[in-house]
């Protein structure tokens, strides 16, 4: 039996896996199991995160990555547990502590919904509390985004005063380690709640509603769109966008968003002549339509700010040759992606 296992705590090292896979098994003195969780999960998540928004990546294989490291994080807690635990059970009878208390089982609670914690420690009053504050606002950050910040602080809050009031007396390290770790607590929760919002504003799916864009892109098909302040769309380039002021005069009946393809930017002459399309006289090489245009438009000059957006099924999409140039303030962001459904998956640049 090791005497390194034995001065370590089976729940400290649950808490420190809670972090990230490896952590725990690195301090039950578990090196290769640390390294091996470690260089597994960064591997996994990195895979997941490319496969699903890179360009080229495969979102289905990005998913299955994601549910693997899901449970390599499950798998991580139990095995930072075992390897603690495991070499002490002459030591320790109860892997969860109820008759005597283990601080560490406390604030991993804690961390689980802040409140359980100090029920588990009889602290009835205030366990009741910080659980009731806690459900309260998991409900309400869903409508108010800056209370987002609050259930990471509860969390936070939980597990260093769980710790503080457990009967036993606490050295300047330990509250300098219980200390460090709240403040981990509150950083990842905060990251954790944050990053969706975070992506949200980088990124969005657009569900294809119509056959305008034929051949390119079909009904059903889900589009990644990329979005930024920055953006400054390129012939070419497929861009999602809201209705124009002409959109909306032109059909009562406007959605929320439209898909197109831009053919003419600031400073070009676009024209339809001939079954063809012309900017600055030059004729257009589109292997991507689903036929040739049937109808003329006469040579349009794009204006500063202003682009001209065709559908590539050219003869059955509402576009700039029926209501005129669209504003640079209503693209929403450049469409890179088919990430769904799984036959469809394909790169868009």
């Amino acid at each position: 039996m090791s005497n390194v296992n034995l001065d370590k705590d089976p729940w400290l090292a649950v808490n420190l896996s809670m972090f990230f896979p490896g952590i725990g098994q690195l301090y039950g003195g578990n090196l290769w199991r640390g390294i091996i969780f470690l260089g597994g999960q960064s591997w996994l998540l990195s895979m997941a995160l490319w496969n699903i928004f890179a360009a080229r990546g495969n979102t289905v294989n990005g998913l299955f990555y994601l549910g693997i490291s899901v449970i390599i994080y499950l798998v991580n807690i139990l095995d930072s547990h075992l390897g603690v635990y495991l070499p002490r059970t002459g030591y320790i009878s109860e892997k969860i502590p109820r008759k005597h208390k283990n601080v560490w089982f406390a604030v991993f609670v804690s961390r689980v919904l802040p409140g359980l914690g100090h029920l588990y420690l009889q602290k009835s009053i205030i366990g009741l509390g910080l659980l009731t504050a806690s459900l309260l606002f998991l409900k309400l950050d869903d409508i108010f985004t800056p209370l987002l910040i609050i259930t990471p602080l509860l969390t936070a809050i939980a597990t260093y005063h769980t710790y503080i009031v457990f009967p036993r007396s606490h050295s300047d390290f330990q509250r300098s380690l219980i200390a460090t770790m709240a403040g981990f607590v509150f950083f990842v929760s905060l990251l954790s709640n944050y990053f969706p919002q975070w992506l949200d504003q980088r990124f969005e799916q657009f569900i294809i509603p119509s056959e305008s864009m034929q051949p390119t892109l079909q009904v059903g098909d889900r589009v990644f769109v990329e979005k930024s302040p920055d953006y400054v769309p390129q012939n070419g380039d497929i861009v999602v966008f809201t209705p124009s002021e002409a959109i909306k005069e032109t059909d009562p009946e406007f959605a929320d968003y439209y898909i197109k393809r831009v053919i003419g930017i600031p400073g070009d002459v676009v024209s339809v002549d001939n079954q063809r399309v012309y900017v600055n006289d030059r004729p257009l090489n589109e292997p991507y339509i689903a036929e040739p245009p049937r109808y003329e438009f006469s040579p349009q000059f794009i204006t500063k700010n202003s682009y001209l957006v065709l559908g590539d099924n050219r003869n059955n999409s509402l576009d700039s040759h029926f209501w005129g140039l669209l504003p640079r303030e209503v693209i929403v962001g450049k469409a890179y992606k088919i990430g769904w459904p799984p036959n469809r998956i394909q790169s868009l640049k």
